[in-house]
């Protein structure tokens, strides 16, 4: 029989690690908020936070206005807890009928603006000089009513749909339809 002895020499480096880990561990476990908070303000003030009392527990919704206060902060920002409080309360507002009329308007506008470029008073004189025939016309409308219709009928998100064919039918459908009206016709 051989002599068993236990120590450091016998250990292999997966067992020392573990030991490692498990000081490591404990040793976490008895560092105080205070103590490293107290470490860190000298060296990055704005990701302590302010307010260290032990024995007071911060709700969780006062921990995130902390963090995005520290998060502006580290980036430059001036931020402070009042700044973002004042943001959350005008965005938890409901919106009246007429306010989300209005950002529906506005966001129709937006896209119609990035959709023409700086050249768009050109591309419409050309477009308006391009005859289109009266079978493509007929077909722009009959596929159009198509696909709008399939999409209302099949597509899970209602509200999507009901947004993009409004989008569409004011971007792209609305030149069809004036080309219709000038031709004299009114159905298509």
């Amino acid at each position: 029989m051989g002599i068993v002895t236990m120590g450091p020499k016998n250990m292999s480096g997966e067992e020392k690690a573990h030991i490692l880990d498990l000081l490591d561990e404990k040793t976490w476990k008895e560092v105080t908020v205070r103590c490293l908070c107290a470490a860190w303000r000298p060296l990055w003030p704005e990701c302590v936070l302010q307010r260290d009392f032990e024995g007071f527990e911060e709700s969780e919704e006062e921990a995130v206005v902390h963090e995005i206060v520290a998060l502006g902060n580290s980036m430059g920002l001036e931020v402070d807890d009042d700044d973002v409080e004042e943001l959350v309360e005008e965005h938890s507002k409901e919106l009246s009928t007429e306010e989300l009329l209005e950002l529906h308007k506005e966001e129709n506008e937006t896209l119609k603006r990035s959709l023409t470029s700086e050249e768009s008073g050109e591309e419409e004189d050309k477009e308006e000089s391009r005859i289109i025939p009266a079978k493509d016309l007929k077909d722009v409308f009959f596929w159009w009513n198509k696909l709008s219709k399939l999409a209302e009928d099949y597509h899970p998100d209602v509200g999507s749909v009901q947004k993009a064919i409004s989008v569409f039918n004011d971007n792209v459908m609305n030149y069809f339809w004036k080309v219709q009206k000038s031709r004299g016709f009114v159905n298509a």
